[in-house]
């Protein structure tokens, strides 16, 4: 095992806002250096620029098998010694019924959501395994284990990222590499703000979660780093919802 710079450094996908980004800085506060990875460059070198430039930004297409890496051989040049990955890049797709889905938007969504996190795994892993105990931790949804109308480009993706998830914790579970993955039920980000800003929406989305409101990034963000730390070290594998009791019904 490679000697550990004094510093533990953390890649972040979606860094550049939202979930991402909250995890970016919850990282930052603990004395992680983080590598801000985006598809908005601007949007990861402002979040460099919260964590007072500790770290690097750069930015990455997750749909892109090529690009994602060269993009990780780039980064592991500067950001050599990763010991934590978190997969927050992800979209939310226009709900539609099966048959009307169009083929282009269940491509981009599969890409991103599940293609993209595997993509980060792979390139990543052997880096990691190289700097244990390390962590990944993957963004699934609460759609990752349930599903509603019109939701099945991104229930599938998310339930695909939830099995990516298990296999890849029995691969390394020996070998010092816990995996595991979270499922958020609706959170306040960008992401959600145009579907929550229609009142009737809003409304229906709250009375579905029995807490009565909904996520903040933040609370996601401590969770993600929960699961890195010591205190969790007999997780791996796991499915951890954090929904506001939503898949409680």
């Amino acid at each position: 095992m490679a000697k550990k710079k004094d510093k533990p450094q953390t890649i972040v996908t979606g860094a550049g806002s939202g979930i991402g980004k909250a995890t970016a800085l919850r990282f930052h506060e603990a004395g992680y250096s983080v590598c801000c990875l985006d598809i908005n460059l601007g949007g990861a070198r402002e979040t460099l620029q919260e964590i007072n430039n500790d770290g690097i930004a750069l930015k990455l297409d997750v749909t892109k098998a090529s690009q994602v890496k060269m993009v990780c051989n780039k980064l592991l040049n500067s950001f050599s010694q990763p010991s934590v990955l978190v997969n927050s890049a992800g979209i939310s797709p226009d709900p539609q019924p099966v048959h009307l889905y169009k083929l282009e938007e269940w491509k981009r969504v599969i890409d991103i959501n599940l293609n993209g996190t595997f993509y980060l795994m792979k390139y990543l892993i052997p880096s990691l395994l190289l700097n244990t105990p390390s962590n990944i931790v993957n963004i699934s949804s609460v759609m990752g284990v349930v599903a509603n109308p019109t939701t099945s480009g991104y229930a599938a993706s998310k339930h695909g990222v939830v099995g990516l998830t298990k296999a890849a914790a029995l691969d390394y579970a020996k070998l010092g590499l816990r995996v595991n993955c979270i499922g958020p039920g609706v959170v306040e980000t960008n992401m959600s703000k145009e579907i929550l800003s229609d009142r009737n929406t809003r409304t229906m989305l709250e009375d579905q979660t029995p807490v009565g409101r909904f996520a903040q990034p933040e609370e996601i963000a401590d969770l993600i780093y929960f699961l890195c730390s010591k205190s969790a070290e007999f997780i791996t594998g796991s499915f951890i919802p954090i929904d506001g009791g939503y898949s409680a019904f």
